[in-house]
Order: C-alpha cells, then sequence, then structure tokens
C-alpha cells in the first residue's frame, strides 16, 4: 500500500489515540508487561523491513532534497518541511550500495531518537503488526556479521519475513560522531558509586 499526503496527520493522531485509549484501560505498567512490539513494515527495492514504531515521528511525501558537499554516499541531503532542519538518509543506497532513481511517490520516515530527527528514504509503506519479542528470530552468522549486522531480527508478519532494521547503528555508521564517545564519558571525571538499581530497554544492537 502506498500511503496518502495526509498519512503524517493520520498516523501522528492515530498513535496518540491509540496509546490514551490502552493507558485508561490497561494501565502503563500492564501495557509494559505485554512483551510486545509494533513494527512498521516497509519496502525499499522489493524488500520488506521494519522499523519500531515507537521511534517514528511521522510519516510524509518525500520532497526535494539539497545536497550537501562531501556527505557520505547514503546521505541525500537535507530538507527543511517545517522549521527544522532534517537529514535526509536514502535505504536504497545504504542498503544495497547501488543509485538508482528516486520514485515520485517515494516517502520519508521520520524518525526521532538519540535526541536526533533523521529522516529515511523508503519506496512503500506496508503497515503496521503487533509480534511478541519471542517471535522476533536474531539472524545468525552466515546471514550477518556478528555487531556488525545492521539487522536487529527477522520477523514473520502474515506472509513475508520482515528484518528489523537497527537504525541507530545506521546512523551510527554514516556519522560516527553521533553516537555515545569514550571521550565525552572521561570529561565527566570520576563519580561516587550509586546503588540505585537501573534498567534499560532498548532494541538496538549498537547499545548491547
Amino acid at each position: 500500500m502506498v500511503v496518502s499526503p495526509s498519512v503524517t496527520c493520520l498516523f501522528t493522531e492515530k498513535r496518540r489515540e491509540d496509546h490514551g485509549q490502552k493507558m485508561k484501560k490497561k494501565g502503563f505498567f500492564l501495557e509494559s508487561g505485554t512483551n510486545e512490539i509494533e513494527v512498521m513494515k516497509f519496502t525499499v527495492m522489493g524488500e520488506f523491513y521494519g522499523i519500531n514504531v515507537a521511534k517514528v515521528q511521522e510519516i510524509i511525501m518525500s520532497e526535494k532534497v539539497k545536497p550537501m558537499p562531501h556527505a557520505n554516499p547514503a546521505v541525500e541531503g537535507i530538507f527543511k518541511p517545517r522549521d527544522e532542519l532534517i537529514t535526509v538518509i536514502n535505504l536504497a543506497k545504504y542498503l544495497t550500495g547501488d543509485d538508482r532513481e528516486n520514485g515520485p511517490r517515494d516517502l520519508f520516515i521520520v524518525t526521532n531518537f538519540n535526541k536526533m530527527t533523521v529522516a529515511f528514504r523508503v519506496d512503500s509503506i506496508e503497515g503496521i503488526s503487533r509480534i511478541s519479542w519471542k517471535d522476533i528470530q536474531k539472524p545468525d552468522k552466515t546471514i550477518a556479521n556478528g555487531d556488525d549486522s545492521v539487522a536487529t531480527g527477522i520477523a514473520q508478519c502474515g506472509k513475508e519475513l520482515v528484518i528489523i532494521l537497527d537504525f541507530e547503528k545506521i546512523v551510527a555508521e554514516i556519522a560516527p560522531e553521533t553516537t555515545i564517545q569514550v571521550t565525552d564519558v572521561d570529561k565527566m571525571g570520576d563519580r561516587p558509586i550509586c546503588n540505585s538499581p537501573i534498567v534499560i530497554a532498548e532494541d538496538s544492537i549498537l547499545f548491547k
């Protein structure tokens, strides 16, 4: 399915409404304890991929992008949909290394994570599936190069096998300075040990 130009409002409003209803019906902790994830399915060059819906800010029709000099080959450039400059990454170029002509009905998946807003060009959006974490299989070393892989896992969504991508790692590979820097940690200096429990929940291989 191809998403219409109005999908931005529809998607963001639906997410807010659904989330609000779930919070009222089940409560925050019960909803969090379902051990499920919502995956947005999309296509790039005929292949199915997925992204954790929690990372998606909005979906918009592709717009004209201004190229930036000396940028990574997978970085198309920047665009300014409202008052914010957003970097656009061409997923087809990143995943395959091939150059191809952009389509007039391409979409931008605008993501927000690690205090960054980045758009990814895709061919189409195929819907959202709710699946259990236990149903996501980690690709073995015959098809993924360990921690160097950008695939978080592989899930069966309906009739399709969907590769769930690690978008944090993609951005970190393209722009290493955006990830956690050891020098930044060193600048914090020695700190007293805290005995308070810390809970970390993250689906990116980058943080494991």
